[in-house]
């Protein structure tokens, strides 16, 4: 069984930066900051359909409700208030298992007064500081602050960001990019200076592949039951195989399932080869253009023919049930 290695997390800085209030948190003319803390009966806070966290593992939210029952909620939820109640920022675990252990109320931090805009880049900034948000919500949190910060429409900008990472590494000092090409890319950098430790580049090429798996791996991901490097190897396999390797991928290293997915592609390739040199055969073929052939040619395909039936016979005879080996 192989050894199942942390995975690499988004390290996070504090939400503001070093040249100012609003620095990380676009639309915020200061830090946002709590107006109240005190205790909210269950009832009373909405779970928001927008929420960065999608996915919560069965045994994982188990625990947390032990934990609760024994010890309460340490971390206090971050609701919003508006005229209708109160809207779930972060926290919807901690939500989720309160109610399973049994509580009425649970301690939250009381925000208000803020756009929808905020409200979703305030509950990607703090779902993105848990350590165990899986790596695909954590993508999708991070594309949600992005959006926000460089005011442009979640589904526009993948291909911008990987449009702008071909640009960067082809011209790294931007001499052909336009002035708001220019001005995008140095906010982006300063974004993730303030969001990362790592380069923006190395987010478009590791982790947005993440939102491409097909929905059987993006689930598994999700749910914590498949690593994401497995997942991309993964995705290069047929359908069929893919399906198989994902029950076997947990006892399987992503070495071994690149290479059985190799090996089958092998197989596979061999197959076509096979199919395609029978298509076109039968298409040559046929009485007049036989009639048309020298003897030595007809000879020649005859012995052909009869040299491809012998091979195929042998080998329906050796793999036969029951015949000695």
């Amino acid at each position: 069984m192989s050894t199942k290695k942390e995975r690499p997390r988004l390290q996070m800085g504090p939400l503001t930066g070093s040249t100012g209030p609003g620095t990380l948190m676009a639309g915020f003319t200061s830090p946002p900051v709590p107006e109240a803390q005190t205790d909210l009966p269950l009832s009373a806070i909405r779970p928001r359909p927008q929420q960065p966290r999608r996915s919560f593992a069965a045994d994982p939210l188990a625990r947390l409700t032990d934990s609760i029952r024994s010890h309460g909620i340490l971390q206090p939820l971050s609701v919003h208030q508006t005229e209708s109640g109160y809207d779930l920022i972060s926290g919807e675990r901690r939500l989720r298992a309160a109610r399973a252990a049994g509580l009425t109320s649970v301690p939250v931090k009381v925000f208000s007064g803020l756009t929808d805009r905020q409200v979703q880049q305030l509950s990607a900034v703090e779902n993105l500081q848990r350590e165990d948000l899986n790596p695909v919500d954590e993508a999708d949190a991070v594309l949600d602050i992005l959006a926000a910060e460089l005011d442009i429409p979640k589904g526009e900008l993948t291909p911008r960001l990987e449009r702008w990472k071909s640009m960067r590494m082809r011209d790294p000092a931007l001499g052909r990019a336009t002035e708001d090409e220019r001005q995008a890319i140095v906010r982006l950098e300063a974004l993730f200076r303030g969001l990362s430790r790592g380069e923006w580049t190395s987010f478009v090429a590791n982790r947005l592949p993440v939102l491409r798996l097909p929905e059987a791996l993006l689930e598994a991901v999700r749910e914590g039951r498949l690593e994401y490097t497995k997942a991309i190897a993964l995705k290069r396999a047929p359908e069929g195989l893919r399906e198989a390797l994902l029950a076997e991928a947990g006892d399987l290293s992503v070495q071994q399932l690149r290479q059985r997915i190799q090996d089958a592609s092998r197989t596979v390739s061999a197959h076509d080869e096979l199919d395609t040199a029978l298509e076109t055969f039968q298409r040559l073929i046929s009485k007049e253009r036989l009639a048309t052939l020298s003897p030595q040619t007809h000879a020649k395909l005859l012995g052909l023919i009869k040299q491809a039936v012998t091979v195929v016979g042998e080998s329906s005879r050796s793999s036969s049930p029951g015949r000695a080996q």
